[in-house]
C-alpha cells in the first residue's frame, strides 16, 4: 500500500464527491486535474457512483480514482468493475477489510477513537481514515492517538475546508485531507466546471503556501561588492556564505564556484515539496531528480526544476 499512499500524500488534497448524473463525471474530472488534484473519491452515496468512476478513469486516465462510503462486498466488487485504484469506508468493518485484503486492493477504513485504531492495526493497518474529523475532536484528537499509535498515519475527511486545511497537514500523522469544498453541487449542476477548476486552484495554493525566499545572482569574482550594493539598495546588513554572500534574506549574491544558471536561481518555498512537486508536475514541469535531497520520511525536502527560465534556475524548498 505503500505506493499509493506516497502518491496520495504528494496530492495532498482529496476531493470527496457524491454525483447525481454521470455525465458530470467527465467535465468534473478534468476541472479536478487542471486545478491540480488528479485524483478523487467517488463515493456510493449515489446510484452513480459506478459509472461515474469509469467516465473518470476515460477523461483522464492519469487520475487516480477510489471509492468512498463502502458499506458492503458488493459494493467492493462495484468498485473494482469500474476501475477503483483504493477503497474508503466511513467506519471500521473487519469483514470489508477483510475482503478487500483478499481482492488486494488498498482499503483505508474510517476509525474515530483509540478502540477503532487497534482494530486497525490488529487487521495490519497502519494507514485510516479519520472521519467525522473536526466533530471527532479534529487535530487534537489526532495528535492524542498518534502518540501512543506512532506507526499509524491518518485521513482526516469531515469539516476539513480552506480555513483549517494547513492545520491538519503541518502534521507529520496526516498522509492527506479529504474535502468537499471545492465540489461546488450549484457549479456543477449548472455545468459550470470552470469554477471548479478555479476552487480547485485555490484549494492547491492554500495547501502549498508558495513564497519567494530568494533571488540569486551570479557575480563572479565580485560577490561582496554585489551584496554591499544590493544591502545599500534595501537598507539591510550583509552576511558571508559558504557560497557567496546574502544581502538581507531575499538577495543572494554566488561565487563564481558555485554558480547555478546563466545569470543565477530563484529559490521558491512551499509547504511541502513532495506535494508541490505533484502539483507542478500536473501542469506539465519537469524537475531534474538528481538534485533532490530528501527528509528522514523520505520525502523530497529540495530539487530544482528541470529547465532554465530567462538564464535562472529555479528550484523548491520547504518553508
Amino acid at each position: 500500500m505503500s505506493n499509493l499512499v506516497d502518491r496520495i500524500y504528494s496530492i495532498g488534497i482529496v476531493p470527496v464527491i457524491a454525483l447525481e448524473r454521470v455525465e458530470d463525471a467527465a467535465p468534473l474530472a478534468r476541472a479536478l486535474c487542471k486545478g491540480g488534484l488528479p485524483i478523487a473519491e467517488v463515493t456510493y452515496r449515489t446510484a452513480a457512483a459506478h459509472d461515474a468512476m469509469i467516465e473518470m478513469k476515460k477523461a483522464c486516465p492519469e487520475m487516480l480514482v477510489g471509492a468512498g462510503t463502502v458499506l458492503t462486498t458488493e459494493q467492493v466488487d462495484s468498485a473494482l468493475d469500474a476501475g477503483a485504484e483504493f477503497i474508503v469506508s466511513p467506519g471500521l468493518n473487519p469483514d470489508i477489510v477483510k475482503y478487500c485484503q483478499s481482492k488486494n486492493v488498498p482499503v483505508m477504513p474510517g476509525t474515530s477513537c483509540a478502540s477503532d485504531v487497534e482494530k486497525a492495526l490488529s487487521l495490519g493497518l497502519t494507514e485510516v481514515k479519520f472521519f467525522p474529523a473536526e466533530p471527532s475532536g479534529g487535530i487534537k484528537m489526532i495528535s492524542a492517538l498518534a502518540a501512543p499509535y506512532g506507526a499509524v498515519r491518518f485521513m482526516p475527511t469531515g469539516g476539513v475546508n480552506a480555513k483549517n486545511l494547513m492545520d491538519y497537514l503541518s502534521n507529520p500523522k496526516i498522509i492527506a485531507c479529504g474535502g468537499t469544498w471545492m465540489i461546488d453541487k450549484k457549479a456543477i449542476k449548472e455545468g459550470n466546471f470552470d469554477k471548479i477548476e478555479a476552487l480547485t486552484k485555490e484549494a492547491v495554493e492554500a495547501m502549498l503556501d508558495i513564497k519567494l525566499k530568494h533571488v540569486a545572482i551570479n557575480a563572479g569574482n565580485e560577490g561582496k561588492a554585489a551584496a554591499e550594493m544590493f544591502a545599500k539598495i534595501f537598507n539591510v546588513g550583509t552576511r558571508e556564505t559558504s557560497k557567496g554572500y546574502f544581502a538581507g534574506d531575499i538577495i543572494e549574491i554566488i561565487d563564481e564556484a558555485h554558480a547555478v544558471g546563466t545569470h543565477g536561481h530563484i529559490g521558491v518555498g512551499v509547504s511541502s515539496v513532495q506535494r508541490a512537486m505533484a502539483y507542478y508536475k500536473s501542469q506539465g514541469f519537469e524537475f531534474d531528480e538528481s538534485t533532490a535531497t530528501y527528509d528522514d520520511r523520505g520525502y523530497v525536502k529540495f530539487i530544482y526544476f528541470k529547465e532554465e527560465y530567462f538564464g535562472f534556475k529555479v528550484h523548491l524548498v520547504n518553508n
